[in-house]
């Protein structure tokens, strides 16, 4: 955790350090990110799920939706753009990778860095907010 936050901080406090990494870092993120795919792929099967697990499916696909109709309902209010709206909730529940490719599959090229960028801000700042509730629930 430590040393996560420590890498946000200093790529975002330095820059001009960090950018020339910026093309090797993105081809190694793509190959990391395609064995994460196919790793998370071979373990998924939603028959077993089905059958095993059908309450919790449903669970959350209802969270999910609802996060969903949340996200675009007060972007629309706030009026920011649709494809915005659907990077950010997809980087909220699937993480920076199934958001950057998300953003790469629909060519919305100007939007890769951005999901990316939110999905990893996401679990720097939900790990610490974790560790701190869990820490409060021992105690209670």
């Amino acid at each position: 955790l430590l040393l996560s936050g420590i890498t946000v901080a200093l790529a975002t406090a330095l820059p001009g350090t960090f950018g020339p990494l910026a093309r090797a870092g993105s081809t190694l993120g793509v190959l990391f990110m395609q064995l994460f795919f196919a790793a998370t792929g071979a373990i998924g099967h939603i028959p077993t799920v089905l059958r095993v697990a059908p309450s919790v499916l449903l669970h959350t696909s209802v969270q999910i939706l609802v996060h969903f109709l949340v996200t675009v309902g007060a972007g629309r209010l706030l009026r920011i753009p649709f494809r915005q709206l659907v990077l950010a909730s997809n980087a909220n529940v699937g993480g920076p990778t199934t958001a950057s490719a998300m953003a790469v599959n629909k060519k919305w090229r100007q939007l890769v860095l951005p999901a990316l960028l939110t999905g990893i801000f996401g679990f720097a700042i939900a790990t610490q907010i974790g560790i701190v509730i869990y820490k409060l629930l021992l105690r209670s």
